[in-house]
């Protein structure tokens, strides 16, 4: 008989075997990373395993959050990506989706926010498809992968300045967290508009995630940090998180950062490469994605009724209107004020 119950600390170790061992996990599955945002953000972790007697065979990230406004809810994903269920059989996540709406009852709703489709399911009446997700396949050689670069990209990672002005630094151990994060936190306080997440998120991973299966590549021009992209390896993926650039800087560190990235799969056995999602309306973001040869591959939210009947807005587009007001506040008071904030609205 198969059980779903909220996983304590005796199941821990099944759960994260499980995960361990499945097809389809990625970081976002591990108690890790729940643990990440825990302590960065207070979330409550509710993560759900399915056990066949003693044996796992199936799991579910899960968080209960309880912004300020909006209601409690349920989120499979939280960010930067979509992490849904993992299950053995469409029996095990029949179990599963029981659980879901037994507790989304409760709340206002529950979401599950998933890479891949979830089979038809009255549990499951509401359906979006949200970003395209971008991954380039590593099963090959980096002078195949590089052939199918955009012409102009290939261009640009031949010019010889980059020899003499930029180099790339691979940050295995945090010691260039603050670094990323002030350049992070500017671009995305001040040109995006979008608060930008404390210092301490980033560092927090790297206590949990650590020998090198979270890394900053940082790009320094003329010893002066201009680029870098936080990345998860893990599952045999390597997953683009966070990504930073000073505009004003002439060359293109983020082409060098992501071929070198993508050689460093290569280099060691990664199958693939994930350049993260891109909105579907942004075209620039969308055709600069696909000039590395990335694929590009739907996710779906799925919003399940609770004391809420139809769907909301997605917490991320809920404040849309503020990105104006905060692209024009200095970086500084954004993440010293701000960021903070992100606690209670998620």
């Amino acid at each position: 008989m198969i059980n779903v119950v909220t996983v304590s600390k005796d199941l821990e170790e099944k759960y994260s075997a499980y995960v361990a061992g499945k097809p389809g996990a990625r970081f976002g599955h591990d108690l890790e990373w729940a643990r990440v945002l825990k302590e960065t953000y207070g979330t409550s972790i509710q993560h759900l395993v399915a056990l066949d007697n003693d044996r796992a065979v199936g799991v579910c990230p899960f968080f209960l959050c309880k912004p300020i406004t909006g209601g409690s809810h349920y989120l499979t994903s939280l960010f930067p990506t979509y992490f849904g269920p993992l299950y053995d059989s469409e029996q095990v996540l029949d179990r599963m989706l029981d659980a879901i709406k037994q507790k989304a009852s409760d709340v206002q709703y529950a979401e599950i926010i998933s890479p891949v489709s979830l089979p038809e399911d009255e549990r499951l009446p509401y359906l979006e498809q949200l970003d395209l997700t971008y991954r380039l396949s590593l099963n090959d050689t980096a002078e195949n992968i590089y052939g199918n670069f955009r012409r102009n990209y290939k261009r640009i990672l031949r010019n010889p300045k980059f020899q003499e002005d930029l180099e790339i630094v691979v940050d295995r151990d945090g010691s260039m967290v603050r670094e990323f994060h002030r350049l992070y936190a500017h671009l995305y306080a001040c040109k995006h508009g979008f608060i930008p997440h404390v210092e301490s998120l980033f560092r927090n991973i790297y206590s949990h995630y650590p020998n090198g299966s979270v890394r900053i590549y940082m790009a320094r021009y003329h010893g002066k940090a201009t680029g870098g992209i936080f990345t998860f390896w893990k599952y045999g993926e390597v997953y683009c998180g966070w990504s930073a650039q000073d505009v004003s800087v002439p060359l293109e560190p983020m082409h060098f950062l992501i071929w070198k990235i993508i050689q460093d799969g290569v280099a060691e056995g990664y199958q693939w490469f994930n350049h993260g999602e891109a909105p579907r309306d942004n075209e620039s973001l969308k055709l600069f994605k696909q000039g590395w040869g990335m694929e590009a591959a739907d996710t779906y939210r799925y919003f399940i009724p609770g004391r809420l009947s139809e769907p909301v807005v997605r917490t991320y587009d809920r404040f849309s209107w503020t990105k104006k007001i905060i692209s024009h506040l200095p970086s500084q008071v954004t993440t010293g004020i701000l960021s903070p904030l992100i606690r209670f609205v998620l």
